[in-house]
């Protein structure tokens, strides 16, 4: 263990943001999801015997001022903020807050964003001195123990620093192969789990409801997705270190619903049903939703996963046209996507699914095609963004090519229209994108389908204000009728 008082402070920060600068005009819908790689970051700190604080901004409502005088209290050495494209100027604005208070704290920066592209942000932003480039648990304790020690940063790999005005970007870190070496989240550094936390109101059955991580990577290529943090190779917890987060959830903040935001939970088979069997097993009083590739679900998994409290499961369709998901390089047809919703239809298990307008190639076929096949779909949910060439991902070198694209960062949260592909104009996608929500939401068997869930005692003011949300963006719109099947 390291001595606390001569490794000095570390104060972790999640910055301010608003719930419109997330979600926009759906923000009523947005999720208010715990900060899970701050979260990881500061067990392994604390662990290592740094004093160790979780400042989230977000959760309680901070503003900037607010924020740097909690993140002040304890005179730390280092702050660590976490940031998405969305929130990385929110960052640069709290970082530089701190700097005009002490120059003298190291100010780091970590998130997918930094990963992304971390010359153009450290070049952007003088006020981070150093950046945490991939997954973070093993990088902060090397860069603590080196910083201490006053010794060069060069040969700690997965960083970017400045070196007498100069950036220097070291070698890029492995990646950490025994997740189970970890150690548990530290959800008691952060405000109260059931009281400041929630997933985004279609994805809760009841509360308190809560989210987990239990494995990283993904295998898909799709060219919308950046990559770069957790990489293409899968790597999962143990089903054994699952059910000790999940039992310590359960027991200690009485979490009853859970959203498991792996990229694809059903990667790992054989874990899964592990995870299913031991939650049957104990007779957990917990109903949970996860994400899923169309081709990774069969009805005898979903089967199970039903029996084991699994009530929803997120699907990505992206779009309706075949010739958009093969451009997208998804990986799946349009009878895999209908088939997966069937299935999990029988098992009794809620479906929903996202989908994307405004791809490359994309016409006003293309997405009419789109909405009609969403409300073939027997989904009971369903999501509709635009697309957004995030930094990192393939389709952001090239976006350009393929029509006009606004690279203003502030801008990227998925429902600001920042890329318009060729022969498309920003009205028209706002006008699709209006027309999809209508059309799927305003039929007899979804409104239905949502009164029966209104009926779940707590749930009843969330899902109010996300349906008034609804009808003042989407319903009503020039006294046009709303369109029904």
């Amino acid at each position: 263990m390291n001595d606390v008082s001569a490794n000095g402070h570390i104060v972790l920060v999640n910055p301010p943001s608003s719930m419109e600068e997330r979600y926009g005009k759906l923000s009523a819908g947005g999720s208010h999801l715990p900060p899970l790689g701050l979260c990881c970051l500061a067990a392994v700190t604390r662990e290592n015997g740094y004093s160790t604080r979780i400042v989230d901004a977000i959760a309680l409502g901070l503003d900037y001022q607010e924020a740097l005088s909690e993140l002040l209290k304890d005179s730390p050495r280092y702050v660590g903020l976490t940031a998405s494209t969305i929130t990385i100027l929110n960052a640069a604005r709290l970082a530089q807050l701190v700097k005009e208070h002490d120059s003298g704290i190291v100010v780091m920066i970590g998130g997918s964003h930094i990963t992304a592209v971390p010359e153009e942000t450290m070049e952007r932003f003088p006020q981070f001195d150093i950046g945490v480039v991939g997954e973070g648990e093993e990088t902060i304790i090397d860069l603590l123990e080196t910083y201490n020690r006053g010794i060069s940063l060069e040969k700690v790999n997965g960083i970017i620093y400045r070196d007498n005005g100069r950036l220097r970007l070291t070698a890029k870190r492995d990646y950490i192969k025994d997740l189970d070496s970890l150690p548990m989240p530290a959800w008691d550094l952060l405000p109260y789990l059931p009281k400041y936390y929630r997933p985004a109101a279609q994805s809760v059955k009841r509360l308190p409801s809560t989210s987990i991580v239990t494995a990283r990577g993904c295998p898909g290529k799709c060219t919308f997705c950046d990559r770069k943090v957790f990489g293409n190779r899968c790597r999962g917890l143990s089903a054994g270190y699952v059910m000790r987060m999940i039992r310590n959830l359960y027991s200690e903040y009485g979490i009853r619903d859970l959203q498991i935001d792996d990229d694809t939970f059903m990667v790992f088979k054989r874990r899964m049903v592990e995870i299913c069997e031991a939650l049957i097993q104990e007779k957990l009083d917990l109903s949970w939703c996860c994400l899923a590739r169309v081709d990774h679900v069969n009805p005898e998994v979903l089967q199970l996963m039903k029996r084991a409290g699994c009530w929803q499961i997120q699907y990505g369709v992206e779009s309706g046209s075949q010739e958009i998901l093969d451009v997208l390089k998804k990986g799946t047809s349009l009878e895999q996507i209908e088939q997966a919703i069937r299935w999990t239809k029988e098992a009794g298990i809620n479906s929903k699914g996202f989908f994307m307008i405004g791809h490359p190639l994309e016409t006003e076929e293309t997405i009419n095609q789109t909405i009609e096949f969403a409300k073939k779909l027997a989904l009971d949910d369903f999501q509709m963004t635009f697309l957004t060439p995030f930094p990192g991902c393939e389709f952001y070198e090239v976006a350009s090519e393929y029509g006009t694209f606004n690279y203003d960062w502030a801008k990227m949260n998925e429902y600001n229209v920042t890329f318009i592909p060729s022969g498309l104009t920003e009205e028209i996608l706002v006008k699709y994108h209006k027309k999809a929500f209508r059309e799927f939401y305003l039929r007899p068997r979804i409104i239905l389908s949502y009164l029966k869930r209104m009926r779940r005692g707590r749930l009843v003011f969330l899902l109010g204000s996300v349906a008034l949300s609804f009808l003042r963006t989407f319903a009503f719109t020039g006294g046009r009728k709303a369109v029904r099947d």
